[in-house]
């Protein structure tokens, strides 16, 4: 069975992307990984806290997000492993991605805009391109 691995970010982006892991699971069974990237705490605001309860504030803030998709997922009746990872979005994107074998990440491109003149894009943008990056590497695509 083919793994999917399905960034969310936001309630709008869970419900768009909530509606394309449907599609893809009706025509194809396929494992789904939610996955929701927190940001880490900066070590000024860490050292006051306890790791425990630094980890139980992201994980309870990026269940949160997942939340939507979570519930149009269970309704649709599509099973779904659900994940919060910590550090920086791409590179924690594309390495879960790697490390569970997914076949696809399902993003929701919008238009890059003033933001490619920059080099910066979107974050779905970034994600592909560090994908192609890392298969380049590897030699696999």
């Amino acid at each position: 069975m083919n793994a999917i691995a399905v960034p969310i970010d936001d309630a709008r982006q869970a419900q768009w992307a909530s509606k394309q892991v449907i599609e893809i699971y009706r025509r194809e069974p396929v494992q789904v990984h939610l996955v929701n990237v927190q940001h880490p705490l900066s070590r000024h605001i860490s050292q006051f806290l306890n790791p425990r309860d630094i980890r139980a504030h992201h994980l309870e803030t990026g269940m949160g997000i997942l939340e939507p998709a979570i519930k149009a997922l269970d309704k649709a009746g599509v099973p779904h492993i659900d994940h919060v990872l910590v550090g920086r979005k791409v590179e924690s994107i594309v390495r879960f991605a790697k490390e569970h074998s997914c076949s696809q990440v399902i993003l929701e491109t919008p238009s890059d805009g003033l933001l490619s003149v920059f080099g910066l894009g979107s974050l779905a943008g970034q994600i592909q391109r560090a994908i192609a990056a890392n298969a380049a590497k590897t030699g696999s695509s």
